[in-house]
């Protein structure tokens, strides 16, 4: 499948990736960062320890210079952004303190398939930093969720949270051999998931949007 893309003010062909490729032009629309939506939400009394939210009406100022921003709702279709990964090696295991996965992106330069995803959720944080009004003189207070080897060394890692609601995981999780327990991705296991983002968080004046998964085969 393939869609117009601009390089250099000409219009050219590229592959649409095959977990963008499955249905609807609002998934080519994600990849472009076209149709992705996002409102704001406000914290009526950020003195409070217990924040409320309320949506934000048409404003024109950019979310970064909103000082009682709470989060970012982000959508499309009214629905958080799924998409699927290709097959990742788990490098450390579920990490049960942080509730997190580290997803490598191996032989991400000469992998076509992972050299696509990795792209696509670059473009996808590119995409938010814009909206938040942040450039390169102030692109630290956006937390990317792609980590890179200070040295350069290894592939570069995504990190993904696992949601974890009423003292249980809410994720679907199966083997060869059926379902078992998220504490069974053990050190390099190999797994293909389905994750989700939803919101953009200010904390501390930073902003974070993580990953988060919901379906995972370990293979």
């Amino acid at each position: 499948m393939e869609r117009f893309v601009k390089s250099g003010g000409k219009q050219v062909t590229e592959d649409i990736p095959e977990y963008l490729s499955e249905s609807s032009s609002d998934e080519e629309g994600i990849f472009e960062g076209t149709n992705i939506k996002y409102r704001n939400f406000i914290c009526k009394d950020c003195s409070q320890k217990k924040k409320e939210f309320e949506y934000q009406k048409k404003t024109n100022k950019l979310p970064k210079d909103i000082l009682n921003l709470g989060y970012i709702e982000v959508s499309i279709n009214s629905k958080p952004i799924n998409v699927t990964t290709p097959i990742m090696v788990c490098p450390f295991g579920f990490n049960e303190e942080s509730k997190q996965l580290t997803l490598q992106f191996t032989n991400v330069r000469t992998d076509k398939e992972m050299n696509d995803f990795f792209n696509f959720i670059q473009k996808i944080e590119f995409e938010q930093m814009k909206y938040l009004g942040l450039n390169e003189d102030n692109s630290e207070l956006y937390i990317s969720q792609i980590r890179h080897d200070k040295k350069g060394k290894y592939d570069p890692n995504l990190l993904v949270k696992a949601p974890f609601h009423s003292n249980r995981y809410d994720v679907n999780i199966k083997t060869k051999n059926g379902t078992c327990s998220i504490t069974n991705i053990f050190n390099w296991s190999k797994v293909k998931c389905n994750i989700y983002i939803d919101k953009i968080w200010k904390f501390n004046d930073k902003y974070v949007c993580k990953w988060k998964v919901k379906d995972i085969t370990i293979l």
